[in-house]
This record gives structure tokens, sequence and C-alpha cells, in this order.
């Protein structure tokens, strides 16, 4: 079976930048999950979108790991519809609808002077949880100072579709040197059910920017991923939600210290608890995969 996909970066107008999305658009009819996940890793992509038809929706999209399919991933449905709005020019917003594990989800892209200058995925409702957690079990797979780490942001999980784990560390210089024992970030993440470690510190590069982050999601077959939409949405809303922010519309850093440099839009609406998530992308490689 040969496959048609395409390698997109999301959240980055650049060809090494941000993170490397694989999108697969009308995949055959009868294709199966273990095909999916192949495909991923033959695309040697955090995740990939496989775009089906849909009948309460522009499409239905499924998105896969190379280790598992996940109910949504952000920067990959930034990279499908990044591709669906060229294919369909126009002006202003335009909105499409795409079916996914968590409901029907849309997702706007933004048009100036004919051309894409970002796309916006409204993600699923934020829920948090509290949970009981050892920090120093943390900073172990960490490979950091119980110091390091402060201690006064609430021990919780947050999801908009995908549960990840925030943890704020005090400094930039502390953030780049973290090397994970990857094993032990799992191991931490199945005990809380949660996807991933959102390791962030408000030490930016960008006075405008709100923090800067690394993302370890060993769980899903991704050490690190440069650069995480769905997390940044969540960990934005956890931030507002728990009033340690103000603001409601933030700009996250991440890729920079894998040297894949992206920037995330945040969006969170109060009056009706809505988080989009949003950038630009860059169409890099289209491939025929044989599987």
């Amino acid at each position: 079976m040969k496959i048609k996909a395409y390698k997109i970066n999301a959240f980055t107008e650049k060809t090494n930048g941000g993170n490397p999305a694989g999108v697969v658009p009308n995949p055959p009819g009868g294709i199966k999950k273990d095909q999916m996940t192949l495909i991923s890793r033959k695309l040697g992509v955090s995740e990939t979108a496989f775009v089906f038809p849909s009948e309460k929706a522009d499409c239905k999209t499924r998105f896969f790991s190379p280790r598992a399919e996940v109910a949504l991933c952000g920067h990959a449905t930034i990279a499908t519809f990044y591709m669906m709005g060229q294919k369909t020019p126009g002006a202003g917003e335009k909105v499409f609808y795409q079916e996914t594990q968590v409901g029907v989800l849309p997702v706007s892209v933004i048009y100036k002077n004919k051309k894409i200058s970002q796309v916006m995925m409204t993600q699923d409702h934020p829920t948090i949880k509290n949970i009981s957690l050892d920090i120093s079990s943390v900073a172990d797979v960490l490979r950091i100072n119980v110091e390091d780490i402060d201690t006064s942001l609430p021990s919780q999980v947050v999801s908009t579709g995908l549960y990840t784990l925030p943890i704020c560390v005090k400094s930039l210089d502390v953030l780049k040197n973290i090397t994970p024992n990857y094993e032990g970030v799992e191991g931490i993440c199945k005990k809380i059910n949660a996807g991933s470690f959102h390791v962030f510190t408000f030490e930016t590069l960008n006075a405008e920017s709100i923090y800067h982050a690394r993302n370890f999601a060993p769980c899903y077959g991704v050490n690190e991923d440069p650069v995480t939409g769905t997390a940044n949405g969540a960990v934005c809303s956890y931030l507002i939600k728990n009033k340690i922010v103000e603001k409601t519309d933030l700009i996250c850093e991440q890729g920079d210290i894998m040297g894949r440099p992206g920037r995330v839009l945040v969006s969170y609406e109060k009056n009706n608890d809505i988080v989009k998530v949003g950038g630009k992308a860059r169409i890099v490689e289209k491939k025929e995969l044989e599987i």
C-alpha cells in the first residue's frame, strides 16, 4: 500500500523550526492502527494526522504518535488546517470543523494579503485535577534539585484534550540543563494519569512571552516534543484559572533549547471557558511511503 504524506512544521514559518507533524490526507478506508503508528515512525515525527471524511464535520481527524493513537494533537491540527487552508484560499477568517475523539472542534484559518497568517484551533474545555505528588521524585527524574522547582504553584494535572503535569522551574538556565531520566518520567506520568511533563520557567527570551517551556512525553514514544499545542493550551489555562497570570492572550516559547524555535499563541475566553491555540506553519516535504 502506498501512502502520500506531508511533513509540515507547526508554530513557525521556518523550514528548521517549530514542531514537524505528519499529515496524511484521504488515507485508505481500511487502514489499520498499527499501520498509522508505523507511518508516524517512518515520517520521524511525534504525531501524524490522518484526515478522513466525516458526516458531522469538514473532516474526521485521527492522531497517531510512533507508539499509539492520541485523542488530540495541537501541532498536527495546525499543520493539517494550514494545508487545507492553502487548498481553499480566502480572506479574513475561515472556520473549519474537525471531528476528534474529544468532540467536534472548530479551527480558524486567518488570512492576510491572501496568505495564511495563522491557524487557531479550539481545544477541549480545560479540566484540572488535584494530585498528590512527591516533588523530590520529580526533581530526581529531571535530575535537578528540589530547590530549582517553584513549589508555590498548585500540584495539579490539566487537560484540554490530553493531561499534562505543569512543573515550574525557577530559571531558564535550570530549564536548559535538564537531562531527564525518561523511564522515570514515564513512570510518574503513568502513576498520575498524565501524558507528559510540561516544564516551564517565567524567565523568557522575549519580553512579550509568558514562559519558556520544554515538554517530555515518553508515554507517547516522544522523549521531548519540540513545540506542543495541547500542553501549552492546558498549562496556560491552569495558570489563568489559578490566578497566577491575569492576561488571557499569551505567547509561549518552546523549541529553542532543541534548536527548533517555535511560538504558540494561546487565547482563553473566560466567559465560555474556551481555550484556543495556534500559530504559523510551513510545508517542508511531500513523501510517498510504502506500508
